[in-house]
């Protein structure tokens, strides 16, 4: 199973309300879908704002991909050269902009 690995500039989306958080600059981890296992998605991303930690969130990535995902605090969540520090999880397939 290859791993892909990317990173750029997105946005991080409230589910619930739909609007954008902040603009993130991330490293993301993918494997693609066997026969035998879905997908996966998972990955690191920066903001100079601190975002609750629970909820759902969607991250678009700069190639218009969105997903849903789980964030939590990386172990150096407290604050670094003026950025907070998080890890991501996706919750189901990345899909182009029209994903909702």
């Amino acid at each position: 199973m290859a791993v892909r690995y990317s990173n750029g500039i997105g946005v991080i989306i409230d589910k619930e309300l739909e609007k954008p958080i902040a603009d993130i600059r991330y490293q993301m981890m993918e494997t693609g879908k066997t026969k035998y296992t879905m997908g996966k998605w998972w990955g690191e991303f920066s903001v100079k704002r601190e975002i609750k930690r629970a909820g759902n969130y969607i991250l678009e990535f700069e190639d218009g991909r969105k997903g849903e995902c789980i964030i939590s605090a990386n172990s150096e969540a407290a604050r670094s050269t003026s950025r907070y520090h998080y890890s991501f999880f996706g919750r189901g397939p990345l899909g182009r902009r029209g994903y909702k």
